[in-house]
């Protein structure tokens, strides 16, 4: 069953706000609220600091964080990058992990566009640093564990 979305509009003006011209930081998440449905319910300028308090051991969730000033190699220039993420709670059970992973693809495609994806299993080890690390496109890995 495709992934359905209750509050496009709220999401969009989200997503207006994050990929501002101007923006070098921000984040957006989406929670589920059915078996095959998200919602918009949280965002803001911050960074991966402020998304941790809306992760839930409970929930698979998805989201995008904006990183801004990040310095390119052998350059004087900076970057933004945009990384989609999907958090996966400790405490989601085995089905309901299979039932919902089948529905990243949806999920991506609600929140384009972005430079990397990666997945989050570890609040204490979701960092600035590590994220940036694991949505490197040379990372070996784009899982936080």
């Amino acid at each position: 069953m495709p992934l359905k979305l209750d509050n496009e509009s709220e999401l969009r003006e989200a997503q207006a706000a994050l990929f501002n011209i101007n923006s070098t930081s921000g984040w957006l998440l989406l929670n589920y609220v059915g078996p095959s449905t998200v919602h918009f319910c949280a965002g803001g300028e911050g960074g991966v600091d402020d998304i941790k308090d809306h992760l839930e051991d409970d929930q698979i969730q998805y989201g995008l964080i904006r990183i801004g000033n990040i310095q390119e190699k052998g350059t004087l220039k900076t970057t933004v990058r945009d990384i989609f993420f999907c958090w996966i709670g400790p405490g989601v059970g085995i089905i309901e992990k299979g039932k919902k992973i089948a529905n990243l693809g949806d999920a991506q495609a609600l929140l384009q566009p972005f430079h990397a994806d990666i997945t989050i299993l570890s609040k204490s080890k979701f960092d600035k640093e590590t994220v940036l690390d694991r949505s490197h496109p040379l990372s070996g890995s784009h899982v936080i564990e």
